[in-house]
């Protein structure tokens, strides 16, 4: 699989529908696998990246009260969706309320997944972090 890279702006049409970039559609022939993500976008994963990270949650012992929490979390907000043949993707109403999306969004590449943000969500949550990244400061490793 390509790696599914940069950030793009689009709008939603009536029917919920966004564009994906051109470059990302190969990654998606198999399906997309739509989530809700953590710092309110959502993720979207193509079939193999799906079926690793359910893998992944569903890994979480039952008996463990935070990983039970996860599983329905995650699962419970899960759709699976294909690709119109003008390689659009409808976004579920009850997933576009979850994290605020309404007509503008920002298709970002993250690798191994696609995510899905308002706009203005998107922008505040740069901003917030573009300077510590552009320092140095902001460390995932910590």
């Amino acid at each position: 699989m390509a790696d599914l890279l940069g950030t793009h702006s689009y709008q939603l049409d009536p029917k919920g529908r966004v564009s994906l970039p051109a470059k990302f559609r190969a990654a998606f022939v198999d399906g997309c696998w739509i989530t809700v993500g953590q710092d309110r976008c959502l993720y979207v994963f193509p079939r193999a990246e799906w079926q690793r990270r359910s893998d992944e949650v569903a890994s979480f012992p039952l008996s463990d009260n935070d990983g039970r929490a996860y599983m329905r979390l995650f699962f419970g907000s899960s759709d699976e969706t294909k690709l119109d043949g003008q390689g659009r993707v409808t976004i579920p109403q009850r997933l576009r309320d979850a994290v605020g999306i309404d007509k503008e969004v920002v298709v970002l590449g993250v690798r191994d997944r696609m995510e899905i943000w308002d706009r203005e969500t998107y922008e505040g949550y740069t901003q917030g972090f573009s300077d510590a990244y552009q320092t140095g400061a902001l460390d995932p490793r910590r």
